[in-house]
């Protein structure tokens, strides 16, 4: 066992050497430690009260040690207390007036969005003054012009109605005269006309009755002898019946005698079977012969009666043959009568031109009491403008007092920054003082610690230094780092853009490329349809031409038959039939016509319906297509605006936490120096974010201006190639219609030349017949035509004069004003009114007397033409159906150009869409892609060296944490140690002179 003076001297010793050097024993405690039997009693008591003494100096040290410790701890804790409170109260004051800024930068935004629109509306307010005042100028200055004008035109216009008046009068008596002079000659010629068509009629009459009694007389010969042909055949079939029963009575009287014969002589023909056997075979033998020879009688009597029957139907159908031409003949007098129907028509027609020339006056009243509306239309447009201008200048008014509300907020606000300013001033000044105060605590506390703690202080500024270049470095790292990878996005999305540009190019030229093809192709089928058509239309020609031959050949051949139907009417049937075959032939052509037309409208139809639908579905696709694309583009970059806050957060939050964190970890040591550190790197880190910030937006912007040039760049190539498409459509289209000028001028000369070839074959037809119907044809026609033409003319040269004036009157009267107006439209109603009244009386009596007139001359002209037009309406009709077909197929022509410009129309818009849709689709799947790509990239080594690097900066200051602890730990147990040593060896009843370290070693040695 050791002794309790031997354990404390052990503790004391080893507490010394561990803890602090400057309190180490004297020589002299050493000494007696070693030579214990040399020391005296005297040396012994001396050497027990200077340890004692000692022993209470140590402790009183440790206890004060312990005490300023613990205060320093407290002060330490208080002084972060406060810091952190401050902190708290700056941010959220720096928060307040953050907020307060935006608000007064929002202020001034507004007052200079209202200043703006007052000057913009001040400015409109002068031009609609200008624009006002310089309308009230130009309204004057018409109706001055226009009173001018409606004076001249009224005077005009009275002298052109009484000329045309006596025109009217001179040619209504020259038409009365040559009236007269035409019923007389109408008159004898109709008398001669009935005469010869009476004769004619009643000659194709009795050839008529002629025919049909022989047609009577075949048929009842035919019947005859189909009556005499089925007699002999049922009179044949009767004796074939009979000579069968004979047939069978033999043969049954055959069998009765063969019996009776076997009856009899049973026991012959036992003997003798074979004969037997053999007779019967030879009888049933002859019996199957006589069977297949009944059998053949009958198949051929079945055939003759088959023969019999089809020469019936042979002969019926004849009969109904027959009964066609009569009913053709008949209808062919029912032409007759209905070329009558058709003169009275042509005068039915007249009658209703004439009541059309009434409604077209009546059309002009309306057109100019819509003039009238109008005009009034306008006053009340000028007063709505008035009423406009008045709400304009409320609304100023309204506008003036706003901005002087806004100016008193204004007012109020900069009073309210001014007070924080001072709040702000007053409290800075408060933490000036607070940090001064501060400061000099720190500086006596630091006075009173001891030189042992400056040595630690030493050791830990050190590592702090140490520490901070570290920091410095890593944020230097990481803003080298951060910096590389943007300039990389920037790269990236550089040559993103450069690529989608470049592709975008690609296409641009594919299209034109595309787009040249197309309309190189569309060019050879346009001119290869031209081509068609022209050969169409020349084999059309020639057709025509060839039927105009065949026509004019028949013409002929029919004046020669009628000729000698005039000597024998014997030929009458053979004319009559080759003019239904004639009819037949064009009604089957027209037939045809009419069903390709039917058919062509058809399919147009229905490809006009396609292409509706297809407009419809092109259009809603389109529409879905651009929104959809406008909400790709808007959810784009709403996410990359997210994306890029959220990492430029997540970035800062991890500075912040790691920048926290290492300045707890050093306020401990230094609180003084890394507050001023920490707000000097926190405002430097600030600026350079917000710049980073600023630079990130700045490149986001750019990229859109790019974005929205480049848009802009290929719409104005597109708006070119459309411009470029539509100058050579208009070219194709020009070229067109010079063609089709062309061709109808080739169609009008050909038609001239038909005419005229029509007209010299009347003429010499007309020359070879009576002389004197030709003449007074000719006359009647010329005059009849010369009279309509130049009523027809005169007529439609007034009715232009009118529209004209009142076209011209309507662009005047809707400038002039209100006052002029009322006076102007009294004088003109009452004016026109009278005019008009006179006018249509007069109208109304010459009409009257025309029409008496027409109607008699037209009673005596029918006498007359109705033998001739017989003749003559055939083939009128024929030339009729030919141009009206020819009509027809140029229209088809054009309306086939028409449709097929507007396909060819749609089919490039559409192709141009579809293209662009493309276009948008493989940018935005590119964009997409390369989002996809830019998400999924892999780590950079950079920034894993820089996690491995940081990971091992953690672990290190861990570990340097964790012998920070275990000293502390140390250190407490050695001072638990000292004490319960202490306390061992000074109790409460010490024995002054008995301690001695080395009396339990004696014991022990002994």
């Amino acid at each position: 066992m050791a002794t309790p003076g031997m354990s404390w001297q052990q503790h004391y010793y080893g507490g010394l050497v561990a803890g602090a050097a400057k309190f180490a024993p004297s020589p002299a405690a050493a000494q007696l430690a070693g030579h214990s039997m040399d020391y005296s009693q005297e040396m012994h008591l001396k050497m027990s009260k200077k340890i004692a003494q000692l022993t209470k100096v140590i402790y009183a040290l440790n206890t004060k040690n312990d005490e300023h410790e613990s205060a320093m701890q407290a002060l330490k804790d208080a002084h972060e207390e406060e810091i952190q409170q401050i902190l708290a109260e700056t941010r959220e004051k720096i928060l307040q007036y953050k907020s307060k800024v935006t608000e007064e930068i929002d202020l001034r935004r507004k007052i200079q969005v209202l200043e703006a629109s007052l000057e913009d509306h001040i400015k409109m307010k002068q031009q609609a003054l200008t624009e006002f005042e310089a309308y009230k100028h130009r309204v004057e200055d018409m109706q001055l012009c226009a009173e001018a004008q409606h004076v001249q035109r009224i005077v005009t216009m009275s002298r052109e109605v009484e000329e045309i008046r006596r025109k009217f009068e001179e040619k209504l008596r020259s038409f009365g005269q040559l009236q007269v002079q035409f019923e007389k000659d109408k008159r004898l010629a109709l008398e001669d006309l009935r005469t010869a068509h009476r004769r004619e009629i009643q000659e194709l009459l009795k050839s008529q009755q002629d025919h049909s009694a022989s047609v009577n007389k075949g048929q009842e010969k035919t019947e005859e002898l189909h009556r005499m042909e089925v007699e002999a055949l049922n009179k044949t079939l009767e004796e074939l019946r009979l000579e069968q029963k004979k047939l069978i009575e033999d043969y049954e009287g055959k069998l009765n005698k063969a019996q009776s014969f076997y009856e009899r002589e049973l026991d012959t023909l036992k003997r003798s079977q074979l004969f037997t056997a053999e007779s019967l075979q030879a009888s049933k033998e002859k019996e199957a012969d006589l069977r297949k020879e009944f059998q053949g009688q009958e198949a051929i009597l079945r055939k003759t009666i088959g023969k019999l029957k089809t020469e019936l139907q042979m002969v019926q159908d004849e009969a109904g043959s027959l009964l066609d031409k009569c009913q053709k003949l008949q209808t062919a007098l029912a032409t007759a009568e209905n070329n009558v129907q058709v003169l009275q028509k042509q005068l039915d027609d007249a009658k209703e031109g004439e009541m059309a020339l009434l409604s077209k006056h009546k059309e002009v009243e309306s057109e100019l009491a819509a003039a009238r509306e109008r005009l009034q239309q306008q006053a009340s447009d000028l007063v709505l403008k008035a009423s406009h201008i008045g709400m304009l200048q409320a609304t100023q008014m309204t506008q003036e007092v706003t901005i002087k509300d806004l100016e008193s907020e204004k007012s109020r606000a900069n009073e309210r920054l001014s007070q924080l300013e001072e709040e702000r001033a007053f409290l800075q000044s408060k933490t000036r003082s607070l940090d001064e105060e501060q400061k000099q605590q720190i500086i006596e506390l630091e006075k009173k610690v001891n030189e042992a703690k400056k040595t630690q202080q030493e050791y830990y500024e050190r590592e702090l230094k140490n520490l901070q270049n570290r920091l410095e470095e890593e944020v230097m790292q990481l803003n080298e780092a951060h910096s590389k990878t943007l300039e990389e996005l920037a790269w990236k999305h550089h040559m993103a853009i450069e690529a989608v540009h470049s592709n975008a190019i690609r296409d641009k030229k594919k299209l034109q490329m595309e787009l040249e093809e197309q309309h190189n192709k569309e060019k050879l089928n346009l001119e290869e349809d031209k081509n068609q058509l022209q050969q169409e239309l020349e084999h059309l020609k020639k057709v025509l031409e060839d039927k105009l031959n065949t026509a004019n050949q028949e013409i002929g051949r029919l004046q020669d038959l009628v000729k000698k139907s005039e000597q024998g009417l014997g030929s009458a049937e053979g004319v009559i039939a080759s003019l239904q075959e004639s009819q037949e032939r064009l009604q089957n052509e027209l037939d045809l016509t009419k069903d390709r037309l039917k058919e062509t409208k058809d399919a147009l139809l229905n490809v006009e319906g396609e292409l509706q639908q297809e407009r419809q579905q092109h259009e809603e696709t389109i529409a879905s297509i651009k929104e959809e694309e406008k909400l790709k583009v808007d959810r784009m970059a709403h996410d990359l605006e997210i994306k890029w806050t959220e990492n430029l957060r997540q970035e800062c939050s991890k500075l912040r936490e790691e920048l926290r964190l290492q300045h707890e970890e050093d306020k401990k040591s230094a609180m003084s120096q890394l507050l001023q550190l920490k707000e000097r790197e926190k405002n430097a880190a600030r600026d350079s974010w917000q710049k980073k910030v600023e630079d990130l937006l700045n490149q986001i912007s750019l990229l859109k201006q790019n974005l929205e040039i480049q848009l802009s760049q290929s719409q104005t190539s597109l708006q070119q190639l459309q411009a470029q498409f539509t100058q050579e459509r208009q070219r194709l289209t020009q070229e067109l219609e010079e063609l089709e000028g062309q061709h109808q001028q080739r169609q009008k000369s050909l038609k001239e030349a038909h005419v005229l070839a029509f007209q010299t074959m009347e003429e010499e037809k007309e020359k070879e017949q009576r002389a004197l119907e030709n003449h007074l044809q000719q006359k009647h026609s010329a005059e009849l035509q010369s009279l309509k033409d130049a009523h027809r003319e005169s007529m439609e040269g007034f009715r232009i004069e009118m529209e004209q004036e009142l076209q011209t009157l309507r662009f005047e009267l809707e400038d002039e004003g209100k006052a002029m107006l009322a006076s102007l439209r009294s004088e003109l109603n009452h004016q026109h009114a009278a005019a008009i009244d006179l006018l249509r009386h007069n109208h109304h009596q010459e009409l009257a007397a025309a029409k008496m007139e027409l109607e008699r001359s037209i009673d005596i002209s029918r006498r007359q033409s109705k033998e001739h037009m017989c003749r003559i309406t055939d083939l009128q009709d024929e030339l009729r159906h030919r141009e009206h077909h020819i009509s027809e197929l140029d229209k088809e022509v054009q309306h086939l150009h028409e449709n097929i410009n507007a396909l060819t129309k749609e089919l490039e818009f559409k192709g141009k869409e579809i293209l662009r849709i493309r276009s948008e689709s493989n940018q935005q799947m590119r964009l997409e892609e390369m989002e996809e790509k830019y998400l999924k990239r892999e780590s950079k080594p950079e920034d894993i060296q820089m996690i491995t690097d940081l990971k091992a900066m953690l672990t290190e200051r861990d570990q340097i944490i964790k012998k920070l602890i275990e000293n502390n730990k140390f250190y407490q147990l050695e001072l638990v140690n000292r004490e319960t040593n202490y306390n061992k060896i000074f109790n409460s009843s010490p024995t002054v002179g008995v301690i001695n370290p080395l009396t339990k070693a004696r014991t022990a040695s002994l």
